[in-house]
């Protein structure tokens, strides 16, 4: 009876008040929900702002933040969409646009939304950091490098600029250019634990593993259960040979965060050193409809179709990796792949 007699009481409540009061109290339950991580509820909520209020961009935006959260990134563009048709700069619509079109590997869209936010915030720092982030994930090394150092002009003091600027480094190759820069800004990066990590990435590069494990551990210390960490150490002990550690830490890294593809490669990896290629195989092909950038995902996977004995398969993976210049897959093009 207590339920009953709440509830009517919030419904006459309600019907007493105007659309706009009735729209302003809806969006405030909206926003109580998203908090307390009630992202259903949030969604409907939002939604009955909505009907209230179809040009309510602040509802429309905020329901996109909860289809996110729900992992509905294509729902949540659509809201940010109707969000920014009532107001083109919205910068809290852009941003996530941005966010929800780097989430689907639409970077060039992703792209577009930064810019417009830089016309308005033209001294951002933080604009030019997530601008040179979706560059790095777009493989654009060189243009990223450009909006890192802008965002350190900006604010010098950042250690996670730092840290993506010696990132880019690494994914160039240029390893003594990034240690360079760590080891310059080794005060401003004391206890970073990204930091440690790429310094991990880059002994692992240079074949020192007890080095890797070392800093990758350092990593974790300062930030436990960080799933991305994870994985890397799951990579180094692949590397090792130390297959069932790899793979307590892959697993570990996956249920953290399902959706990284990198994650899924190195599964991949693990069932190859195992002779299960067609276990490798589902596991890389996961990896590739992230669409992420994934390091030598093409090889790995004409890797696996060959141990399967298909070779045209596997071809056709090394002449993918061989067009997104993996140099292992070139080298197996070239190798095995006559006319192919």
């Amino acid at each position: 009876m207590i339920r009953f007699i709440a509830g009517f009481l919030i419904f006459t409540l309600l019907s007493c008040e105007n659309s706009q009061e009735r729209r302003d109290r809806f969006f405030e339950l909206g926003n109580q929900a998203l908090s307390n991580q009630k992202f259903e509820d949030a969604l409907q909520l939002y939604s009955q702002a909505i009907k209230e209020d179809a040009s309510y961009a602040r509802a429309l935006n905020n329901r996109g933040v909860a289809q996110m959260e729900l992992d509905h990134p294509y729902e949540a563009i659509l809201d940010y969409n109707m969000a920014l048709a009532i107001d083109p700069n919205d910068i809290d619509a852009l941003f996530n646009r941005a966010y929800a079109y780097e989430e689907i590997g639409q970077y060039k869209n992703a792209l577009s939304d930064v810019s417009a936010i830089q016309k308005l915030q033209p001294d951002s720092a933080f604009v030019y950091f997530y601008k040179g982030l979706v560059q790095t994930k777009s493989t654009a090394y060189d243009e990223a490098f450009t909006s890192f150092q802008k965002a350190d002009l900006l604010d010098p003091q950042n250690p996670e600029t730092i840290v993506n600027l010696a990132s880019v480094h690494y994914f160039k190759d240029q390893l003594p250019e990034a240690e360079q820069l760590l080891s310059d800004a080794e005060e401003l990066l004391s206890g970073n634990a990204n930091a440690h990590n790429l310094k991990s990435l880059i002994a692992l590069k240079k074949e020192e593993l007890v080095v890797a494990l070392n800093q990758v551990n350092k990593a974790l210390a300062l930030a436990p259960g960080e799933s991305f960490f994870l994985n890397n150490r799951g990579y180094i002990y692949l590397q090792m040979d130390s297959l069932e550690l790899a793979l307590e830490n892959i697993n570990r890294s996956i249920v953290l965060r399902p959706e990284n593809g990198w994650a899924y490669r190195n599964k991949g990896i693990y069932y190859l050193k195992r002779n299960e290629p067609l276990l490798a195989q589902k596991q890389l092909e996961r990896a590739l409809k992230t669409g992420d950038f994934i390091e030598d995902i093409y090889y790995y996977t004409g890797q696996a179709f060959s141990a399967q004995g298909n070779k045209a398969k596997a071809c056709e993976y090394w002449r993918l990796g061989r067009k997104n210049r993996e140099p292992k897959s070139k080298a197996f093009h070239t190798q095995s792949c006559s006319g192919a």
